[in-house]
């Protein structure tokens, strides 16, 4: 295939960005209709949150999947399925008027936005060189911030002036135009004959990632003694086994784990999850402490969230510039830092501080997530060995989501056995939730610290 242009480039560029800033869109918008479809559907809390988790279920588990076969069948036509199976699910999702039919909509959206993630770094990979590479993930970069900034406030605006269903709906026309736009702007790229797919092994994969992560993901509201759970864990244990087996015996195996003696490749991925990790411990409980303890409205709540996805977008940007310039693990480190002191500030943030201090540690976790980000996803996926380019881009994205999971997971785990451990012993309310926040904050320290020793040292 003859190389693109490079004002053609970010044509195509403009393809993968539309898919991913539909996804984050997508994602924001639909956590602000939980409460009005939970109304509607007749259903509780802990029922209607399986919309968000199940759709974060089947699209983490499927990454590595839709990466090996982008590496055997043609990338472009993997990442324009992926954008038809995501409409399609938006199409049911705006039809459905269960939760039931709500969970298969979002499962269908879930392989869509799966098959999409696995392969939109890779094409970015195969399409950039050199400095123009790191500006492109830069950007990408930008793109998730601005469709994590734009869901609350286009889903807000749509479910108070057309229901629900209108979220749904919106996806259906962006969908269209970006495959139509696909169609004509990605070159068709060589497949890999000689690498084949090993759906066994596969199988075991999605076996064992699902019954881990599901058991992960509801250990904090069943309880981590819970028979359910501790089944979860052990089926998934038994599945890691057999794949293990598979991947030595196996004449081609199904993730190739060779790629992770490769210490750029494995050392990458560990950072990205330690960042995702720290992450989402603020993420998930920030929230909360502005609800509960300082009594703010949404309004305001969404407001003093705006200032991470801000400086998300613009440091994204920058990181993808110096990217060309600095060594990637100067750039990683420093953006663990600003994790660091970030997460700290939260640790300690008392039960009245003022609003340009949360508006600070905001700054400070936004510049810290984008200035790591974009290095690190560059450089993993800059080591892919020839015909894995799409397995180590969706083991880089599986990194991530893997991170986020542990971050919501954990953060809830240590913040509710402080919570108890204190309110046991005779601490009131606030006290113990505060006492909470600080141990699940310092949580995301260590996480981000460990992935600051990592990434200065690789």
């Amino acid at each position: 295939m003859k190389k693109p242009h490079l004002s053609r480039k970010w044509m195509i560029f403009t393809v993968t960005a539309n898919g991913t800033f539909m996804s984050t869109l997508s994602a924001g918008i639909v956590n602000i209709a939980l409460p009005t479809m939970s109304s509607e559907f007749g259903v509780s809390l802990e029922s209607i949150q399986l919309v968000v988790s199940f759709y974060m279920l089947v699209l983490t588990c499927l990454l590595p999947v839709f990466g090996k076969l982008s590496d055997i069948y043609s990338r472009k036509w993997m990442y324009l399925g992926g954008f038809i199976t995501f409409g399609v699910g938006a199409l049911l999702g705006a039809l459905s008027n269960s939760l039931s039919t709500m969970l298969l909509a979002r499962g269908i959206q879930g392989i869509g936005s799966s098959a999409m993630m696995a392969t939109s770094q890779a094409l970015i990979a195969q399409i950039f060189h050199g400095a123009s590479r790191g500006k492109a993930f830069g950007a990408i970069g930008a793109v998730v911030a601005c469709g994590s900034l734009a869901g609350p406030a286009i889903g807000g605006a749509l479910i108070q002036a057309f229901g629900w269903k209108s979220i749904f709906w919106l996806s259906v026309p962006i969908a269209i135009a970006g495959v139509w736009r696909g169609i004509y702007l990605i070159p068709r790229f060589n497949a890999h004959k000689r690498v084949k797919m090993d759906y066994y092994g596969a199988t075991l994969y999605v076996l064992m990632s699902f019954s881990f992560l599901a058991a992960l993901n509801t250990a904090s509201d069943k309880g981590w003694s819970n028979p359910f759970i501790l089944s979860g864990f052990a089926i998934s244990l038994v599945f890691l086994l057999l794949f293990l087996r598979r991947e030595k015996t196996a004449k081609t195996p199904f993730l190739e784990l060779e790629i992770f003696k490769n210490p750029v490749i494995s050392i990458g991925c560990l950072v990205a999850l330690l960042g995702y990790l720290a992450l989402f411990v603020n993420t998930v409980l920030l929230p909360f402490y502005l609800t509960d303890i300082l009594g703010l409205d949404p309004i305001k709540i969404g407001l003093l969230i705006l200032p991470f996805p801000i400086t998300l977008a613009i440091t994204s940007a920058v990181a993808g510039t110096l990217n060309a310039k600095w060594p990637a693990r100067i750039l990683t480190t420093a953006g663990f830092i600003l994790i660091i002191i970030g997460t700290i500030l939260f640790a300690f943030i008392g039960i009245s501080p003022s609003i340009s201090y949360i508006v600070l540690a905001q700054l400070i976790m936004g510049a810290g997530s984008g200035t790591f980000q974009v290095p690190n996803n560059n450089t993993v996926v800059s080591a892919a060995p020839k015909g894995k380019l799409g397995v180590v881009a969706s083991m880089n994205a599986l990194a991530r989501n893997v991170g986020m999971i542990f971050g919501i997971a954990f953060s809830v785990a240590v913040f509710a056995a402080i919570e108890h451990g204190l309110q046991a012993h005779g601490a009131s309310q606030q006290t113990a939730f505060m006492g909470g926040i600080k141990g699940a904050m310092l949580l995301g320290t260590c996480a981000a610290t460990l992935g600051a020793i990592l990434s200065i040292r690789r």
